[in-house]
Order: C-alpha cells, then structure tokens, then sequence
C-alpha cells in the first residue's frame, strides 16, 4: 500500500517530535548503572529451609558489565548502595531502551524518505 505524500510528511513530523520528546530524556541528568544490577539468590545451608527446595533467598546485590577484552567483570554493591544502584541500574534499562527506540525512528525515517525520493524520481526509458 501506497501512502501520499501528504500522508508521508505527517508521519515524518510525528516521528521527528517523538525523536525530540526522547533526545530530552536520553540526555536528563541521571545517575547511571553502567552494566546490569543484579540480585543474586542463595541457599542459607538449613536443610529445614523453604529455600532448601526453592531458588534461595535474595541475599546479595551485583553489578554486571563487560569489559573491552570479552570479560565480564562483577562487582558487589554495598548494603548502604543498593536503593541507589537498582535506581540507578533502572534508569540505565530506560537508556537502553530509548537508545533502541531511537535507532528505530532512525530506521523509519529513512524508510519515508526513501519512499518521498521515489515518488519524485525521473523515469527515464
């Protein structure tokens, strides 16, 4: 299905206002959790337990990231750190997820302009 001209336009400003919208989101001055915090579930060792036959209970927190040589590096957070580091982990998955939301209005951009070049092309035969 073909879409008009006029119809194409509309939907690039749409895309252009949302891009802007998430550009002043990405770019808020927010802590970062640059990698994955994490909390880790463990066995206390009581056989008597209800973790015993379970997952565990939620003991530590870590945060997760990979390193420039293939690694992955884990780092334990500190009991007074944790609400920080899951805000700030938090904030770093919202990034993360406007980062990819901005690739695909990228993509969809390209799309319509692509589409508007074509409706104006020459047709030489």
């Amino acid at each position: 299905m073909k879409m008009s001209r006029q119809k194409l336009l509309g939907a690039l400003r749409g895309l252009q206002q949302e891009r802007g919208l998430l550009v002043r989101r990405l770019s808020r001055d927010r802590e970062m959790a640059w990698g994955s915090v994490s909390v880790v579930r463990r066995k206390c060792g009581n056989p008597r337990c209800r973790c015993a036959d379970g997952l565990g209970h939620p003991q530590t927190l870590f945060l997760f990231k990979d390193e420039k040589k293939g690694c992955r590096i884990c780092k334990l957070v500190r009991r007074a750190d944790e609400r920080r580091m899951l805000k700030a982990g938090e904030n770093y998955r919202e990034f993360r997820a406007g980062i990819r939301r901005l690739r695909a209005i990228d993509s969809e951009e390209t799309r319509i302009l692509v589409a508007i070049a074509g409706g104006k092309a020459i047709r030489y035969e």
